[in-house]
């Protein structure tokens, strides 16, 4: 007869936390389908889309990162895609699990009043949110090192098997998803061994978790020691993002680690050190002590130790929010209800609001829908985009409508980490002689490519080009490069049946912008042969007609190529380059570009299939 209302009162006391997860899991969802990938999410897409294990563990065997998330990433993309959200899910996933996990943690040991607040915390500061949706390890490393702190605190109150396997599990999941992760267990070893008032035997099981956890790990181990020396003998510092320690960089790391509102959530947790109180030498004061040695403390020694090894970047503090959340959630716990509600509650309409930037991102995906939308079967992409290289093959693939585009980066990889300085050009001349498109994406990599095809490389023409704007924050970063240049190239196809004028010229291929703008220049580009021995200097027409009449608004009329035709041989293949001044008060409209061939003699043009004229292409005026 007690069931029922004890379930009751179970389902009040669970109400709260499903409304935060909730809200976590919307927080993290928001922008999970709009956010392009960045430089490092492009490498993560790029280690798991082969699909096959032994690929992705050789790739990753020369990298600073265990490969179990990409292993994971790789096996769920080939089941939900590779959108934004489903590659993104897994990150998300971690992320409100994580919410939960803390939730648990502080129920444990703080109470269920500071837990909520721990867990409203972690479910909405914008470090934990961020890092939580990246597709990259760093949200599966924040989720392990929860668990970690849950089983390792779990077993120092009740030592025996079955926390201690768990707690062997959460650490080998840890090592697994990041190295980084070490921190946090060195310093559960120094509260474990040093802190904990357990008996000898029951440090020995802690020490027995630890090395089930080290079996576990041995066969990465094995390769990580073999193939990943270098970072361990170089150490780690010089992480791309990572800020110098000193006194000017104290308020970034604090608004990473609290959010941009650091007086509420930094004061929350200065209360807690002031105000919250375990008894003395008991097992909660000993937890007590590890949430802030593991949170803060850990940080403080990031801080130090980042004079040594560049580690001081949002991505490397992550982690610790878990434990920063549950300590500032403590505090909160200490005011009154009704300031406490209203302070937490104002904390979290402003951040999420206003959450601030913590990584900066290009529009790859805005590049690669200009690439998408002129894309032909059979055109060609080079990647002129250095480190973000993979970032854009990924965005590319994705947009492009082509099962398998050709899709060539131009920074050459050495074990998938370094790049040399040979030019790509030396890798791309049979390509480029065979293609008859290439589309060109640029930015802050120098355009090797871009100029050789602009100085008539294999007489590529550039018929298009377009410049994506970086955002205010990404451009701040690199002044000097504003925007993503898309430009596309032609080449005449000469492979087709000619259009002949009587019997006097062929008209191999036909070049034509993609649009142009009143008042602007048209180029159009021609492939002419003589088809026998010319007795006349013939003389070429390039018009422009209205969308709806023949009526010529604009034209270009000048002897074919460098020389006069009466000098051609035949089948001698002749390059003209033709241009119309566009008039400036054009309406927008679909025009067509036409041609005819004549001799200034009589003015009587040839016939080419009936007519007097042909049309060669179509163009959008706007």
């Amino acid at each position: 007869m007690q069931r029922a209302p004890l379930k009751k009162e179970r389902a009040r006391a669970l109400a709260p936390l499903v409304l935060i997860l909730l809200l976590a899991a919307a927080l993290r969802l928001s922008g999970a389908a709009s956010r392009p990938v960045w430089t490092d999410e492009g490498w993560t897409a790029w280690a798991a889309r082969d699909h096959r294990p032994s690929v992705i563990l050789d790739k990753l065997a020369d990298d600073r990162h265990p490969p179990l998330y990409t292993l994971a990433l790789s096996g769920w993309w080939s089941v939900a895609g590779p959108s934004h959200v489903a590659l993104r899910f897994p990150a998300i996933a971690a992320g409100v699990l994580s919410v939960a996990v803390t939730y648990r943690i502080g129920a444990d040991w703080l109470g269920r009043r500071a837990a909520r607040f721990a867990a409203l915390l972690l479910a909405a500061l914008p470090l934990a949110v961020y890092y939580t949706t990246e597709i990259r390890t760093y949200g599966w490393l924040l989720l392990s090192v929860a668990l970690m702190a849950l089983f390792f605190l779990r077993f120092l109150r009740a030592p025996g098997w079955r926390y201690g396997a768990l707690y062997a599990l959460s650490v080998a999941f840890m090592l697994y998803t990041l190295y980084l992760g070490a921190l946090a267990l060195a310093v559960q070893g120094v509260v474990g061994l040093l802190l904990w008032r357990g008996t000898l035997r029951q440090k020995a099981g802690l020490v027995a978790s630890w090395l089930g956890a080290l079996v576990l790990f041995a066969p990465w181990l094995a390769v990580m020691l073999a193939r990943q020396g270098a970072y361990l003998t170089e150490g780690i510092g010089g992480f791309p993002g990572s800020i110098e320690t000193s006194l000017d960089n104290l308020l970034p790391v604090a608004r990473y680690l609290f959010g941009e509102q650091v007086a509420l959530v930094g004061g929350a947790y200065l209360l807690a050190l002031v105000g919250w109180r375990a008894p003395r030498r008991t097992l909660r004061e000993t937890a007590w002590t590890y949430l802030l040695l593991g949170g803060a403390g850990l940080a403080l020694f990031m801080i130090v130790a980042n004079l040594w090894f560049g580690v001081l970047a949002a991505r490397m503090l992550a982690y610790l929010t878990p434990l920063i959340a549950l300590v500032a959630g403590a505090g909160l716990a200490l005011l009154d209800r009704r300031a406490s509600a209203i302070l937490a509650l104002a904390w979290l309409v402003v951040t999420v609001v206003d959450p601030g930037v913590i990584q900066p991102r290009l529009p790859g995906d805005q590049a690669a829908a200009v690439v998408a939308s002129g894309y032909s079967p059979g055109d060609v992409i080079v990647l002129e985009t250095g480190w973000d290289d993979n970032a854009f093959l990924y965005e590319i693939e994705r947009a492009v409508p082509d099962d398998a585009p050709r899709v060539i980066r131009t920074l050459p990889w050495v074990d998938h980490t370094r790049a040399t300085q040979e030019s790509p050009l030396a890798h791309l001349d049979g390509t480029l002689q065979r293609a008859r498109r290439v589309w060109v994406v640029q930015w802050l990599q120098p355009g090797q490519v871009l100029t050789a095809l602009d100085e008539g490389l294999y007489d590529y023409r550039r018929v298009q080009t377009v410049e994506v704007p970086l955002d205010a924050d990404y451009a701040a970063l690199y002044p000097e490069h504003p925007a993503i240049r898309v430009a596309l190239f032609e080449r005449p196809d000469l492979a087709g049946e000619p259009l002949r004028f009587g019997d006097a010229l062929a008209l191999h291929d036909a070049l034509v912008p993609r649009e142009a703008s009143p008042g602007g220049r048209l180029h159009v580009d021609l492939w002419w042969t003589a088809q026998a021995p010319l007795d006349r200097d013939y003389s070429v027409g390039v018009y422009l007609l209205a969308p709806d009449s023949d009526r010529v608004l604009a034209q270009d009329d000048a002897a074919p190529g460098h020389t006069p035709t009466s000098a051609w041989t035949p089948g001698e293949l002749h390059f003209d380059r033709r241009t119309l001044v566009l008039p400036h008060d054009l309406p927008p409209g679909d025009y067509r570009v036409a041609v005819s061939v004549y001799w200034y003699g009589d003015m009587t043009p040839l016939d080419v299939e009936g007519a007097p004229r042909a049309v060669i292409g179509a163009m959008p005026v706007r």
